[in-house]
């Protein structure tokens, strides 16, 4: 597990947009893991520009994202959907044949999260995962006591991550208290993983993965000691080398 402060927010977007860009680039076939929230929206912004720039084929490229709110109107502005096609699909040459979601209406939800795992493990797993973290230590949302051997599932969100999520709704009140999330085990098979903390709010559970040795499933992200190939990407305000007041 490799961390690279880069300084500022806007330049650690930029870095991670260019690997997005590359591995694109290099694997015109590559699947990639995506992540959504306010960390990620410069990233795609960037990554944009890279690909209106540059002359990339993207006809066969796929997409598969970390979440989805249970039970959310797939076409709601609040939606992860929405997200998605507000801030990269609609701006990029890319069908909705090629990007994937995690099912997230209550019928058949077990068949679906277990199809949506079998999709992402056709021929290939992810080639390059996205992710973001929460304050308690949660990749895609996968709660802290997640077992690491977790596959694609609804969960109960916890109210540490529904207060994070309030901003992006009128009232805390309106914000799902449950998710389907791609699981940790699924994650994990990822080829390479690429993780974005940016901000003062996050360099507190940055400096606690940074200091672990060993795994914990009371911190989610903590699996990714497992992984082989991680590179987790800071700003100064996230990052683990800053020293305490």
């Amino acid at each position: 597990m490799e961390f690279i402060n880069l300084g500022n927010a806007s330049l650690a977007a930029q870095y991670v947009a260019i690997e997005l860009f590359r591995e694109i680039k290099r694997n015109p076939h590559t699947k990639l893991g995506l992540a959504t929230g306010g960390t990620m929206e410069p990233v795609y912004a960037e990554l944009v520009k890279l690909l209106k720039s540059n002359p990339v084929d993207l006809s066969l490229i796929q997409t598969f994202n970390l979440d989805e709110y249970f039970e959310l109107d797939k076409q709601s502005p609040k939606s992860y959907l929405y997200y998605m096609k507000h801030h990269l699909f609609d701006h990029i040459d890319i069908k909705p044949e090629q990007y994937y979601f995690p099912d997230n209406d209550r019928e058949n939800l077990d068949e679906d999260n277990k199809a949506y795992d079998e999709l992402i493990m056709k021929e290939h797993p992810i080639h390059l995962q996205l992710l973001g973290i929460g304050t308690n230590g949660h990749i895609g949302f996968n709660e802290p006591g997640t077992p690491f051997t977790s596959n694609t599932r609804m969960v109960d969100l916890s109210e540490e991550t529904i207060r994070a999520n309030a901003r992006f709704f009128d009232t805390i009140d309106e914000v799902p208290t449950q998710a389907v999330t791609m699981g940790i085990n699924t994650i994990m098979q990822s080829d390479r993983i690429i993780l974005l903390a940016t901000g003062e709010k996050k360099q507190s559970i940055i400096r606690q993965l940074y200091d672990m040795t060993q795994p914990n499933e009371e911190i989610p992200a903590s699996v990714l000691l497992n992984h082989p190939n991680v590179l987790i990407i800071t700003d100064n305000e996230a990052s683990p080398y800053k020293k305490e007041d």
